[in-house]
């Protein structure tokens, strides 16, 4: 799942960068990355600015056709909030396009459709992203839109209320009638159990109906401010013209006073992963074959564990030559219909999982146990240099067309930059996936798969217990 995969193409490709010493003399210039070719490698070309307010900014110039992405990114996401509060982040997410002070009601998406444009975002346990894509005609309106609602957002009160209906509906949609949603946060609930990672992202039903508008404008103003914002233009831009028209937007909006106070300790509250004994758990689904997810623990985004578990989960399963494909979906006699592996890295943990549908009952325990026991043998003897290579020539197909458009590279420098501190570090990234060893990937397998314990869940329509989050 991790954004990380792109640094497989990138890695396989030669890409990576010289950080360097700037020559540029730009007020609050921090780093950058040059164009062109050095001792063989591509570089991507970027700047990377502070503004006085706290803001972090990085631009990069792609002049091949008139048009450019602007992602918005903020260091907050679900694992922010308090109790009562869960699924404020996601709330936002829809009452940042229903107008602001400047652009009122209904107006957001007028401007984007008048220019042609196309605009969306996401919200996960780590981050907010809030992204255009648009013609270069458009950059300073949406540079003016973009700031309106970062420090203007009206949260109008029959807009809150009326919002809530939708998000409920999007919740049973995605996660009440979906088995694949159920058994997503389901796991997560399990597996990240006393963590502020056990809440889905949407919110908890009553606090969705119950949270009340006062709570979430607070909650924005802490959180949604300059200083817990970075801000990726890419496209066919002018590095000088494209700073002065940030600066002229952006560099006026207060920095949240309260940021520093409200974060939350988070590295106190993810000593580990709620992985203490083996457990299964069957919940009915609407499902008319068995989904499962076998989970283990895993780590943290950034950690040199945490990329050789990106290469183990290419080589178990995914694809049709890889061990578990080939021994339950491709063999002679087939129990599953698909299987696939994610090393899940977030910020402050992880969870290394199997999923799966079946196609023929041998039995859902007697599936758990199978599969942890052919572990044992796949560690030690599944693993060679041939299998960790071609999953990185797998990433390289999979992942490198999207580092070709303006948005591909601008969701990959600000997540980068929102998570490791400076998107400079992706060389680091670089380093790491091609230091990964065959030793090392076994080693990662045996620890993880084997010795440590693991959580079983299953979704179908004969199970009998319901899930309840």
């Amino acid at each position: 799942m991790s954004v990380k995969f792109l640094f497989f193409g990138l890695m396989i490709l030669g890409f990576t960068h010289c950080a360097g010493t700037s020559h540029h003399e730009e007020e609050g210039f921090v780093s950058e990355t040059r164009e062109g070719l050095h001792d063989g490698v591509y570089q991507i070309d970027a700047r990377k600015y502070q503004l006085k307010n706290g803001m972090t900014v990085i631009l990069s110039r792609n002049p091949k056709l008139p048009v450019f992405s602007i992602y918005t990114f903020y260091k907050v996401g679900s694992k922010n909030e308090n109790e009562g509060m869960t699924g404020a982040t996601h709330f936002l997410e829809h009452m940042m396009f229903k107008g602001a002070k400047k652009y009122g009601k209904g107006q957001f998406d007028k401007v984007i459709e008048k220019n042609g444009g196309y605009s969306n975002a996401y919200t996960n346990y780590d981050n907010t992203v809030y992204y255009e894509k648009m013609p270069i005609s458009a950059l300073e309106n949406i540079l003016d839109l973009e700031a309106d609602r970062m420090q203007n957002l009206l949260l109008e009160p029959i807009d809150f209320v009326n919002e809530k209906d939708v998000v409920l509906e999007e919740r049973k949609m995605r996660y009440e009638n979906s088995p694949r949603g159920q058994i997503y946060i389901g796991v997560m609930n399990k597996v990240f159990g006393g963590t502020p990672y056990e809440t889905p992202v949407i919110g908890k039903i009553k606090d969705i109906k119950t949270v009340s508008r006062n709570q979430v404008y607070q909650y924005f103003k802490d959180f949604y401010a300059p200083n817990n914002a970075t801000v990726v233009i890419v496209g066919d831009i002018d590095y000088d013209d494209t700073l002065s028209l940030v600066r002229e937007e952006f560099e006026g909006i207060p920095p949240s006073k309260n940021l520093t106070k409200n974060q939350k300790n988070l590295h106190e509250e993810f000593k580990k992963s709620n992985f203490k004994k083996n457990a299964t758990d069957h919940f009915f689904g609407k499902s008319e074959n068995p989904l499962f997810v076998l989970a283990f623990p895993g780590v943290r985004y950034g950690t040199e564990e945490g990329y050789v578990g990106d290469v183990l989960a290419g080589i178990v399963a995914g694809n049709r030559s890889s061990f578990l494909d080939q021994k339950y979906v491709h063999s002679a006699k087939p129990i599953l219909s698909s299987i696939s592996a994610s090393n899940y890295t977030l910020q402050y943990d992880g969870t290394f999982f199997i999923t799966g549908e079946m196609i023929h009952n041998i039995g859902l325990n007697t599936m758990r146990d199978k599969m942890i026991n052919d572990f044992k043998s796949f560690c030690k003897n599944g693993i060679d240099e041939r299998s960790v290579q071609k999953v990185k020539n797998q990433y390289l197909i999979q992942f490198y067309n999207e580092l070709q458009t303006n948005g591909g590279i601008a969701n990959y420098l600000g997540t980068i930059e929102n998570y490791l501190g400076d998107f400079t570090k992706y060389v680091d990234e670089i380093k790491k996936y091609q230091a990964v060893k065959v030793n090392q990937v076994k080693d990662f397998c045996e620890e993880y798969l084997v010795k440590n314990n693991h959580y079983f869940m299953s979704v179908w329509n004969k199970n009998k217990k319901a899930l309840k989050i």
